[in-house]
């Protein structure tokens, strides 16, 4: 009988044990794969958002690493602009704003000669055509969301205004997103003339070095403000890494509730099994044979829970995509790397929880064994 085949039928002849222990695997790797997928996920759909728009370079106060910074004055505009390599900057205001009966929904709010509309993709209606006009669009997503076509009203704090444009965006963020003229959105949130973020864009072949003294000459001449780049205010921003940090902490706990099934399991194993194991050793079975066979049944454990975790980690991300409460704010970031770090952990969880019952089942005497029914 093949050393594998041993090992498979070991567990099947404790079929229920072995399902449970799976289970407890699956559970704590599908929580590794669905945090991770969706902390990745919120990261990646910011650095998308800025990337979409063209935007080179974010400034904002030093405390950007709120999820959504103080406002300050707009007339910061104007002083970056007068930067050298600067072409254009535009003023942002965005919030989370729960809007009519729908959960929190993302409200932008940026000038009628901006860039940033130059990315969207009008799918019906058209854009606003002043700041005095009391109209929204809406990204497709938020449209479906709120149950809206054009000229339905929309109620955004104590205003009220007309949908007068849907369109769409390559960003997850904005395609869930309603936005306003500036003007209209610093009246609904009141704050007038102020904004949170400043997006610029840098004239073309612009090096590193000369995007470093940008920098310098930011920070110097804007007290108390910086400037990112679109990957680092998605990886400053504390909204993240607390999601990350949440992730990582709720992963880990489900992950040692497995390591503890998976070492009851095997331990179990091995006391039923004294009386096999002393036959094995009187038999002639090397003791380290012993060891790899316990280990390796504990190892299997690990990689079906895993694989199993890896799929209902996707499964429960998809799920959640598409809850009202969601939609249109979430998307899973999958990768190679994650699940091979999903199944690597899984082996590993496997490996740990059966190294002391394979070294208490390797080191039995035969003779004490052998006395076990």
């Amino acid at each position: 009988m093949r050393f594998f085949t041993i090992i498979c039928k070991n567990l099947l002849r404790r079929r229920t044990r072995s399902l449970l222990t799976i289970a407890g695997i699956a559970i704590g790797i599908g929580a590794v794969v669905a945090l991770a997928s969706l902390a990745w996920g919120f990261e990646a759909s910011w650095v998308r958002t800025y990337t979409a728009r063209g935007t080179d370079m974010i400034v904002t106060k030093v405390t950007s690493q709120s999820p959504i910074p103080a406002p300050f004055a707009e007339e910061r505009e104007k002083d970056l602009r007068a930067l050298p390599h600067v072409v254009q900057a535009s003023g942002l205001l965005t919030d989370l704003i729960s809007i009519e009966d729908a959960p929190t929904v993302l409200v932008f709010g940026w000038k009628g000669d901006a860039f940033l509309w130059e990315h969207l993709h009008l799918v019906s209606g058209r854009w606003p055509e002043n700041d005095s006009e009391p109209v929204v669009v809406l990204g497709s997503v938020a449209a479906d969301m709120l149950n809206k076509t054009i000229g339905s009203s929309v109620q955004i704090e104590t205003g009220t205004f007309q949908v007068c444009g849907i369109f769409e965006s390559s960003a997850l963020a904005e395609n869930g997103a309603v936005i306003l003229r500036l003007p209209q959105m610093q009246r609904i949130t009141e704050q007038d003339g102020k904004v949170n973020f400043i997006n610029m864009k840098l004239a073309p072949g612009t090096t590193q070095q000369q995007i470093d003294e940008l920098r310098r000459a930011i920070a110097t001449r804007l007290t108390g403000f910086k400037a990112f780049t679109a990957g680092e205010i998605a990886q400053n921003n504390t909204g993240i890494q607390v999601a990350k940090a949440m992730s990582w902490a709720t992963s880990g706990i489900a992950l040692f509730v497995g390591a503890i099934g998976v070492m009851n399991t095997v331990l179990m194993s091995v006391f039923e099994r004294m009386h096999e194991i002393g036959i094995l050793l009187a038999i002639g079975w090397r003791r380290s044979r012993i060891l790899r066979m316990i280990l390796f049944e504990s190892i299997l454990l690990g990689v079906i829970g895993g694989i199993v975790g890896c799929a209902a980690g996707t499964v429960a991300v998809k799920l959640l995509e598409n809850t009202p409460l969601l939609r249109g704010k979430i998307q899973g970031e999958f990768s190679v790397f994650l699940f091979a770090l999903a199944l690597a952990i899984s082996i590993g969880l496997g490996a740990l929880g059966g190294l002391y019952p394979a070294v208490r089942g390797s080191r039995m005497q035969p003779s004490e064994a052998l006395r076990y029914e």
